[in-house]
């Protein structure tokens, strides 16, 4: 396991693994500190994933819609029959946005799309080249998959790998780092191999 002060050697990272995930609630999630937390995400996605995408019939939208109907009905019967009976009524929170919470929220989607469409804009005149080729890759990558996968099959695979990998990394993180060194140095063997293979036979 990752300490405050061990840094994550297979990344060649100084901080922790659970710092470079934002060292918050979601990144207690993602490694399993929170183990109720993420097995219900994780048994969630799979439930729903066999919900919308294998059993015919049912979509995200009509499912929800189906849910708040249910559950609008239920507490509509509640309180009348509340009423009737001289009863308490359901419990409903009373839910509140505040104008601080919307203006932060607003200032972070608008400084997001502020940098899109400055790196747009630095691509589109020229002026950022290795942006260009990270946006082609990225683009040309998710391209590839998803004339393999569909985008609903691509989230769900996104959210299992996102609350398995982190977790494996966590744990295993030395025998992982072994397992890569010893790779990499069998390559940089085999490459010099051929290396003096080539030579041998130019000479």
């Amino acid at each position: 396991m990752d300490t405050p002060n061990q840094g994550c050697r297979l990344l060649g990272a100084r901080r922790s693994l659970h710092g470079l995930l934002g060292g918050g609630a979601v990144a207690d999630v993602l490694l399993w500190r929170r183990k109720e937390v993420a097995g219900w995400s994780l048994a969630a996605a799979a439930a729903s994933w066999v919900l919308f995408y294998c059993l015919p019939g049912y979509t995200l939208l009509s499912f929800v819609s189906t849910v708040l109907m249910i559950v609008l009905a239920v507490l509509f019967v509640w309180a009348k029959a509340a009423r009737l009976l001289n009863r308490p009524p359901p419990p409903v929170p009373l839910i509140n946005i505040s104008e601080e919470s919307m203006s932060k929220a607003a200032a972070a989607v608008g400084d997001i799309l502020n940098k899109a469409l400055q790196g747009f804009e630095n691509i589109a005149q020229g002026k950022d080249s290795g942006l260009f080729y990270k946006m082609a890759s990225v683009l040309l990558v998710i391209s590839i998959v998803g004339r393999v996968a569909d985008l609903i099959t691509l989230v769900y695979a996104c959210l299992f790998l996102a609350l398995t990998i982190p977790a494996l990394v966590d744990k295993y993180e030395e025998n992982i780092t072994k397992f890569v060194k010893q790779a990499s140095t069998n390559i940089q063997a085999c490459a010099q191999a051929w290396k003096a293979y080539k030579s041998g036979i130019k000479s």
